[in-house]
């Protein structure tokens, strides 16, 4: 069995380029025909070149994974150098021109776009997967979209179906029919789209950002900002934005507002009046029944690295709950009959993940009841304890769950940390923590010769530098120089030393200042960093890992760490607000 991730999708738009990938399962279509006159001619190698003009000419209506979506070779075979010089070598390459064909005359695509296109026909529900040959094909939807004539009303009237049984894609009409009348953010959606608090569902905060980009004077950082900067919930926000645009159910303007003084446009999002009235429709009422949403085991999770044990998870609650409302306790109940053993806190944090994805779930006289009407999806056969792949990283998030008042996208932190190709995330996620949660001003900086940010309160201002390592953080002398050099421009506040004049952002009121680093953890000769960075600047600091981070977060939340006393704990040492939640339920 293959087992791939569906049902989000971050990068494909084109409805023309879609409904060709679909038309690939037609042979009746024009398309079909055009792969075998002429397209097949873009692929180089001879051998596979004739086994797709073979079954096409056949007229075969099931392909492969390979055929489909194909790799990444050059002319050779072998893996290019660059994306430059991969060849052609699979139906939905060859039917997709290059976004640059018209200044590279490359006339196919990649094979990343390629499995983007047929991950979005799977989702819409256009093409079905036979997961055990890891084969495709066309389902009855899929067909009255491939027979519709382009950018007709026809055409737009199937889309927009489609859309309606996508549960995202409601989610972000509802979200936006919330306000209907202002328009609202990628970061906005984002922050409240799919299952918060795992890998692949990441969100900034939106004001976070925006007084970044009002505080940024270099025109490349800001367009840098405006177009690079954003969680992954927040990328998905942002395509299924363009494709309702497109079947006119949401519409684009700027989100202005004023910060600081400055007014800071960003690109917005409005639900029309069709999109309100179409919304209405979709969950039914007297004179229309309710539509069927579509969903499949691979929509439940995507990159958590448990992520088929979190699917089966979460799609024997919906089986559940679709067969009759029920109690937290029931629930909990069924569950452990298919062999689940997660604490409570899991599965209302489940609840919470798949109204998040689209589900309407209510909660009325303490049970649970599914408001939708959802298809009857396949649940596969799988060892659950195989698939548990990181026990430890479910038990973490249990205890932190189970023991603290934390959202869950803060302790997803713990993992993040972690993770280094997650640098960014950790960086505006911590950040986030420190204004939301322990109540400071912050201000994200980030670039050439800035700190990654600062944060301060009335009476002090900390210098905050984050690292995300797999190992841990030990002592590292060039990041200790930049640490000085960021404390002693601060000193200084000198322009012709530093251009950036970064410090302008903490109030001129502030006399005392800080330094932290906050990473994973601290190994090594780390302590040695922290008392050299003190002493050569004259200016207490201090680390915090990740756990401690955020238990200081919890205990300002239970009141138990007032947000002013911060201060006292920089003493050059690592800080500890509280035990360790982990250590302490070995």
């Amino acid at each position: 069995m293959i087992i791939r991730t569906y049902g989000w999708v971050q990068n494909p738009s084109s409805f023309l380029h879609l409904k060709k990938v679909v038309q690939i399962f037609v042979p009746s279509s024009t398309h079909y025909q055009n792969l075998k006159n002429s397209l097949l001619d873009l692929i180089p190698f001879t051998n596979l070149r004739q086994e797709l003009r073979d079954k096409l000419d056949k007229k075969k209506t099931e392909f492969t994974y390979t055929e489909l979506v194909g790799s990444s070779k050059d002319k050779n075979g072998k893996s290019p150098r660059s994306r430059s010089n991969a060849v052609a070598n699979s139906l939905i390459q060859i039917s997709i021109p290059s976004q640059k064909a018209s200044t590279t005359g490359k006339t196919w695509t990649d094979n990343w776009t390629a499995d983007g296109y047929l991950r979005w026909a799977i989702s819409l529900n256009f093409i079905e997967v036979n997961t055990s040959k890891d084969t495709f094909r066309i389902t009855p939807k899929g067909m009255a979209f491939a027979k519709t004539k382009d950018d007709s009303d026809e055409e737009r009237q199937v889309l927009k179906k489609a859309l309606l049984a996508y549960p995202p894609a409601t989610q972000i009409l509802t979200l936006l029919s919330q306000t209907p009348t202002q328009f609202r953010t990628k970061f906005a959606l984002g922050e409240h789209l799919g299952f918060r608090g795992e890998k692949g569902f990441s969100s900034y905060n939106e004001e976070l950002i925006l007084e970044w980009l009002a505080r940024e004077t270099d025109p490349a950082q800001k367009k840098k900002i405006r177009t690079d900067v954003e969680g992954t919930s927040d990328k998905y926000a942002r395509g299924i934005c363009s494709w309702l645009i497109k079947v006119g159910l949401v519409e684009q303007d700027d989100f202005v507002t004023k910060v600081n003084n400055t007014t800071v446009k960003f690109p917005g999002y409005r639900i029309t009046g069709s999109g309100i009235h179409a919304l209405k429709q979709s969950q039914g009422n007297s004179s229309n029944a309710q539509l069927e949403k579509f969903i499949m085991w691979e929509f439940l999770a995507t990159n958590d690295i448990n992520r088929n044990y979190t699917r089966t998870r979460r799609a024997y609650i919906i089986k559940a709950l679709q067969e009759k409302p029920l109690s937290l306790k029931k629930l909990l109940e069924t569950l452990q009959t298919k062999g689940f053993q997660d604490e409570q806190q899991i599965i209302v944090n489940d609840i919470a993940g798949l109204k998040k994805f689209g589900l309407r779930i209510q909660e009325k006289n303490k049970k649970f009841t599914l408001l939708d009407k959802v298809n009857d999806f396949a649940i596969p056969h799988l060892n659950l304890t195989q698939e548990l792949a990181d026990e430890e990283s479910l038990r973490r998030k249990s205890l932190f769950l189970k023991y603290t008042l934390l959202p869950p996208e803060y302790i997803e932190l713990l993992d993040i940390a972690y993770d280094g190709k997650r640098s960014r995330d950790f960086e505006i996620m911590t950040m986030e923590l420190f204004k939301k949660i322990y109540g400071m001003n912050t201000v994200l900086l980030g670039g050439g010769r800035k700190p990654d940010g600062i944060c301060f309160r009335s009476t002090f201002g900390i210098i905050v530098d984050t690292k995300a390592y797999s190992e841990g953080y030990s002592k590292n002398i060039s990041q200790e120089d930049e640490m000085v050099r960021y404390i002693t421009d601060n000193k200084l506040r000198d322009k012709a030393r530093n251009p950036t004049q970064w410090w302008t952002a903490f109030p001129a009121s502030i006399e005392n200042y800080y330094f932290l680093w906050v990473s994973s953890r601290f190994i090594g000769k780390f302590a040695e960093q922290l008392t050299s960075t003190a002493r050569e600047t004259k200016t207490n600091g201090g680390a915090l890992n990740v756990e401690q981070l955020l238990l200081g977060a919890d205990m300002i939340l239970k009141k138990e760490l007032p947000p002013d006393s911060i201060a006292n704990h920089f003493n050059n040492k690592e800080i500890f607000f509280a035990d360790s939640i982990i250590d302490k339920h070995q």
